[in-house]
């Protein structure tokens, strides 16, 4: 018995021993067991949470449907590489051409619906441009542009002159502010010291001008008559005389069109003031009559006040004219209905103050 109380003595004693050797052994394999299992459990966890969250709550996820014994096992599908992707080009119907010089000056035929502005883009080319090239036709007037009209479209900016008798190099490049080595250049059938035939045609690149105006004939020495051509009035030795500051001469003060020297419209001498036909026309200032009627330049009906003072001022595009001929109006007037006639795309009113027959902006004056 004594000696069986020894054996577990010592039993006792040696698992003591090797528990002291084994145990930080044992700790290490229960900490990995515990972080492997934990890990399982978020990844269960983190496969069925998603779609139920996904699905909102309450929702019943379906599990894939079993296959009995009837249902055919599905087919392996083998691997096969992806095929090489390939950049294709897209077909371009149209070919676009690089911007080219003019060789020479060209024509173009106005479309419905041009204007100087538009068709100057068209080309690459400044309004100036496009009237001065032109003069013949258009009188740098925009309401002389017409569907049907053929204009000449220079290769550069700058003005295109018809050399008249007696002119030289010398004298036309001063006409136009440039040097005389400019007139000879490709575009120009002319050689240093050649001289210049009458009705020759020269392109002046960088060439400029002040723009025509028309200009409403005098007829000083017409005293008393009623008219004297096609709406112009000789004015009476007796007159009202203008303020010499202005009102607006419609009711509404809308700008409808183009304004003073348009960028679009450069000779545009006016501004235009939107409003109905039939709407009445005012007298900006006390003055006489000095135009009323037709006029040929693109205006229509027109009427012109003259102000006594060096002022005039223009109403065009009239559908009907209330005074007449030398007539004496005071400020705020009714002298006509607004209206459409002319060079006009829709009813407005142009208007102009001139002083001493220059073109003044109408804007500055008006209140």
């Amino acid at each position: 018995m004594t000696g069986i109380l020894n054996w577990i003595g010592l039993l006792n004693g040696q698992v003591r021993i090797d528990w002291q050797v084994y145990r930080p052994l044992f700790a290490r394999v229960t900490a990995h067991v515990s972080i492997l299992t934990l890990v399982l459990a978020v990844c269960l966890l983190g496969s069925t949470q998603p779609v139920e969250r996904a699905l909102g709550a309450g929702t019943t996820v379906l599990s894939p449907p079993t296959r009995d014994a009837t249902t055919p096992p599905p087919q392996q599908i083998a691997w096969r590489p992806a095929p090489p992707m390939v950049v294709r080009r897209l077909a371009q119907p149209h070919t676009t051409y690089p911007d080219r010089p003019r060789t020479s000056v060209i024509t173009y035929t106005v479309q419905p619906g041009d204007t100087v502005f538009g068709i100057a883009q068209m080309f690459g080319l400044t309004p100036h441009t496009i009237y001065w090239a032109n003069s013949d036709v258009l009188h740098d007037n925009p309401h002389l542009l017409w569907p049907g009209m053929v204009l000449n479209i220079l290769p550069v900016n700058g003005v295109y002159h018809t050399v008249e008798a007696g002119e030289t190099v010398a004298s036309i490049a001063e006409k136009y502010n440039v040097d005389p080595e400019v007139i000879y250049n490709e575009w120009n059938d002319l050689e240093e010291g050649q001289p210049l035939e009458p009705g020759m045609k020269l392109v002046i690149p960088g060439g400029t001008r002040e723009f025509l105006v028309w200009q409403l004939p005098k007829y000083s020495n017409l005293r008393g008559a009623a008219a004297a051509g096609a709406g112009v009035c000789a004015l009476p030795s007796i007159g009202l005389r203008g303020y010499g500051w202005f009102v607006w001469p419609t009711d509404g003060r809308r700008i409808s069109g183009w304004t003073f020297h348009d960028p679009r419209n450069p000779p545009h001498t006016g501004i235009d003031i939107g409003l109905r036909t039939g709407d009445p026309v005012y007298a900006a200032d006390n003055g006489v009559v000095a135009y009323a009627g037709w006029n040929d330049w693109g205006y229509g009906y027109l009427i012109v006040l003259d102000h006594g003072n060096g002022f005039q001022t223009y109403y065009a595009h009239l559908s009907a004219i209330w005074v007449v001929c030398g007539q004496s109006v005071y400020q705020g007037t009714a002298i006509g209905a607004g209206g459409s006639t002319g060079r006009s795309s829709g009813p407005h009113l142009h208007f102009e103050i001139r002083y001493n027959g220059i073109p003044q902006d109408p804007l500055y004056y008006l209140p």
